[in-house]
């Protein structure tokens, strides 16, 4: 009995040792951005986890202005999804998504553009499936994150029903790199009144990690100081010494203080928590993968 109690303990141990990762998928930042939060536990201990966010066309596309400053209406960007234009027959359309940058009445927005028997037209309604509401679908949201991660978001030209492929998104990205929490992006600055994107990151990751099975909804603001231990694995190019500020506007969350300023803090770390949930269901039930 003693021998097959140590057995049953070491399996219990073992059990409680290994690791489980989710991700959750979510249009971020008022709809301009794909985030990603990643978070692995063992036990019910969060282990690691991690926000990246994808710049969204807006971030990347080229410039095709006259000035070659701007974008402007006709921009067309090509993107992997596995829900579109499944039954072309050009390699160059299917399996892809088409965006146009759409000025219309005074407004913008990235379009879907899609191939007819004659050609790519526009949608008639001027936000009729949109970048931001394709993006609700976690399928398509999930093959862009991956397509940044792997550079095969392109920029691309059509005429007719002909796609020439452009430049790829790491060669005209707008803000330094096609992830907003990369240590080399340039999103968001730390400056001497902002402690800036990534060290904003940083606190709402640490903060979560420390408390995975908080209320986040129930958050206030508080005035606080801040102080920052300057790291290049969090921004590469910021001196936190330039950051001169007396105290910020901080978020709190039953009363402790999170480090975090920016307003997108309680809406990602509600997607760092569901992705702690669905990493404890993971250890509870086998997800056909």
């Amino acid at each position: 009995m003693k021998k097959l109690s140590v057995v049953v303990l070491a399996l219990l141990c073992a059990t409680a040792a290994f690791a489980q990762t989710a991700t959750v998928y979510f249009v971020a930042h008022q709809g301009g951005y794909i985030g990603e939060a990643t978070v692995t536990i063992k036990g019910t201990k969060v282990a690691s986890a991690s926000i990246a966010e994808w710049q969204g066309p807006d971030g990347w596309a080229e410039f095709n202005s006259a000035d070659g400053k701007a974008i402007a209406d006709g921009a067309i960007v090509r993107v992997p999804d596995p829900l579109a234009n499944t039954g072309a027959a050009d390699p160059a359309i299917k399996g892809y998504m088409f965006y146009i940058f759409n000025q219309k009445d005074g407004l913008e927005t990235w379009s879907q553009f899609t191939p007819g028997k004659t050609g790519f037209t526009r949608p008639t309604g001027h936000y009729e499936r949109d970048f931001r509401g394709l993006m609700g679908n976690p399928i398509r949201a999930a093959a862009y994150a991956k397509a940044a991660r792997e550079d095969t978001l392109v920029n691309v030209t059509i005429d007719g029903l002909k796609v020439t492929v452009g430049k790829p998104a790491s060669q005209t990205v707008h803000y330094g790199n096609m992830n907003k929490a990369d240590p080399r992006a340039t999103y968001m600055e730390l400056n001497a009144s902002s402690i800036g994107y990534r060290y904003n990151n940083k606190a709402t990751v640490a903060f979560f990690m420390a408390n995975p099975t908080a209320d986040y909804t129930a958050f206030s603001l508080k005035r606080a100081k801040i102080t920052l231990k300057e790291d290049k694995a969090v921004d590469a190019a910021a001196k936190v010494a330039d950051y001169t500020a007396a105290d910020d506007v901080v978020y709190a969350v039953a009363d402790a203080v999170t480090g975090a300023t920016y307003s997108d803090f309680p809406h990602y770390a509600l997607e760092l928590q569901a992705a702690y949930k669905m990493a404890l269901a993971e250890g509870k039930v086998k997800f056909k993968k």
